[in-house]
């Protein structure tokens, strides 16, 4: 998985997510500073459309733009971005390990509900897996809130292994809910002799 550098500014137009044809293709980059509103709009609206559905309702009106911006502007770890014409279709964020909190945590990866099913999450998640490598993160922690098949499956397929389960603080609606946590080794990054 390459991930392709900045090509151009991106429309931050909230309607292009449902606008996404099945046949596009996408690239994936590094996201920057200026995308992140944009990101907060599609992870929000992905939310919605996934977790939220299986919440009660107090806490679904939680899961709005200004939370996932709040996420977005308080995480400083790797935030990649899939994007088809210039439009953000999915994005993945995750935090790089500490001494007091050892491994590298994917703490989200949404794609946009016009898109989903074409592999941009899949692909997300390999180029984050790639990128932690090449930093030299040895695994790679999820929590997926229970309920989340889907999400579980892509995971399992990826070759993550259930480690644990139990209440979680979700960090978007700072309210517990049931996760399970999975977890991968990654691979050591290749060099290439000269």
């Amino acid at each position: 998985m390459k991930i392709v550098p900045k090509a151009a500014p991106m429309p931050r137009v909230a309607g292009a997510l449902s606008a996404i044809l099945p046949s596009q293709s996408f690239a994936i980059r590094e996201a920057e500073l200026t995308d992140r509103p944009a990101l907060a709009t599609l992870a929000a609206a992905a939310f919605a459309q996934g977790v939220a559905v299986l919440l009660p309702p107090d806490l679904r009106v939680r899961a709005n733009v200004a939370r996932f911006s709040c996420l977005f502007g308080a995480t400083p770890g790797p935030l990649l971005l899939a994007e088809a014409d210039g439009v953000p279709v999915g994005c993945a964020m995750a935090s790089l390990p500490t001494e007091s909190d050892p491994p590298a945590r994917l703490l989200g990866l949404w794609v946009a509900p016009g898109a989903a099913g074409r592999g941009i999450g899949s692909a997300l998640l390999a180029g984050m897996e790639e990128h932690l490598s090449g930093l030299g993160v040895q695994a790679l922690r999820v929590r997926v809130p229970s309920g989340q098949l889907r999400a579980l499956g892509l995971f399992r397929r990826r070759g993550y292994l259930f480690q644990d389960a139990g209440l979680r603080t979700e960090p978007v609606l700072e309210a517990l809910l049931r996760h399970s946590v999975l977890s991968k080794r990654l691979a050591a990054p290749v060099t290439v002799a000269a």
